[in-house]
């Protein structure tokens, strides 16, 4: 019974581990490491999308209106200098064609910002891969192996191409060949040292992790358009501010260009560093002991891959709302905690108020044969007190 639950517990780590790897080309592809297809080219999203016609056609009508809105604000900031006299009308006019010819500017800038930036993002891909090609899953595969067995390591083997009998090997049955008894040990990994429960807390954390950033990334794949297209509203109100809402806008698209670089940053820390955790022990630890230490660094690496992309942006003092992508994650957890609570109680006074009504009901029943009695007595008890009072009120009136 023992061996077929340890085949079951391998099958569902492989199968989390295919899910690992999947989610991996889909976070590579939407940070902009990797290329997307298009009509049979291979295109990096975000400059595909930037560059897209019909893109650039909204673009250039949001210019326009843009344009209108500028003059509006020069007048508004003309007749503000008026009323405070705070300000050089030459200055005013001078932003005018500032905001006009700046948005031709920024957006030249925001294109060569874009290729750059994804350029820089390759480069930094490429240079976690320098004596460290394996995948993720074979990472965290190998955190969980125990021992390898019959001269097999994980740089010979490709986890997620394997069964479980390949990696376990066979095993001696009884009753016919049905029932086994024990393991052969003539496949890739000893199954007696295997870390079934690190391999699935890990692969399952790992996975939720990976998810919380690809909907970070995916949701920064919008927002730099939506930024792209807000640009030239936030210089139209340059001749009225000074430029302060351009600020803004500055800050938050280098603050969205960054933030894939701490995502895939720390999806390379985690794997660069995971195969040095797989190697620590703790002395005078039994075997459970050094297995939860497993787990922890495993689990809080993988904290580390949805909460880097917040920490990169932080570290060049960028201001960002990163509670976006994982927050609605965060937020369904807790509020199915508190639906839970709140079912859970309203069950449980049910329960009670069921049971209060049921012994209510018993305690009538087991009183319902002497009622007549004690209204008998009770009544009995009325009449004579009734009598004994109008005796003695006929005794007062003699």
């Amino acid at each position: 019974m023992l061996i077929f639950f340890q085949e079951l517990c391998l099958q569902l780590f492989l199968w989390l581990l295919q899910l690992i790897d999947g989610l991996m080309e889909i976070f590579s592809a939407i940070a902009g490491v990797t290329n997307v297809r298009v009509n049979g080219q291979s295109v990096n999203i975000i400059e595909y999308l930037a560059g897209n016609s019909t893109v650039g056609t909204i673009f250039w009508c949001i210019f326009i209106l843009a344009v209108g809105l500028t003059c509006i604000f020069t007048i508004v900031g003309l007749v503000k200098n008026m009323i405070a006299n705070n300000r050089n009308i030459s200055s005013i006019v001078g932003k005018f064609f500032l905001a006009l010819l700046g948005t031709m500017a920024m957006l030249a800038v925001v294109f060569f910002g874009i290729l750059i930036a994804n350029s820089l993002l390759q480069l930094l891909a490429r240079i976690f891969q320098i004596d460290n090609s394996n995948k993720l899953s074979n990472a965290l595969f190998n955190a969980c192996v125990g021992n390898w067995i019959n001269g097999y390591n994980i740089n010979k083997i490709n986890v997620t191409s394997l069964s479980v009998s390949d990696i376990f090997g066979g095993y001696n049955a009884a009753l016919f060949g049905v029932w086994p008894t024990s393991w052969k040990c003539n496949g890739m990994v000893n199954p007696n040292t295997f870390m079934y429960l690190p391999a699935l807390i890990s692969s399952i954390a790992l996975g939720i992790a990976l998810i919380i950033a690809i909907l970070n990334l995916a949701k920064r794949v919008y927002e730099i358009i939506y930024l792209y297209f807000c640009m030239p509203v936030s210089m139209s109100t340059l001749p009225l501010d000074d430029g302060a809402r351009f600020k803004n806008w500055r800050e938050q698209f280098v603050t969205k260009i960054i933030l894939a670089y701490g995502a895939v940053l720390s999806v390379n820390v985690f794997v660069l560093l995971l195969p040095l955790i797989q190697s620590m022990s703790i002395p005078n630890v039994g075997s459970f002991g050094n297995s939860v230490f497993t787990i922890f660094m495993i689990v809080g690496g993988a904290m580390v891959i949805p909460a880097g992309q917040t920490l990169f942006a932080r570290l060049f003092g960028t201001a960002d709302d990163m509670h976006a992508g994982g927050g609605w994650l965060r937020s369904a957890y807790y509020g199915g905690r508190v639906a839970s609570a709140m079912t859970i109680g309203l069950a449980w006074k049910g329960v009670k108020g069921i049971a209060h009504a049921v012994r209510h009901n018993r305690h009538s029943n087991n009183n319902g044969d002497g009622s007549s009695d004690s209204d008998s007595s009770d009544s009995g008890g009325d009449d004579g007190k009734y009598t004994d009072e109008a005796s003695g009120a006929e005794g007062g009136g003699e």
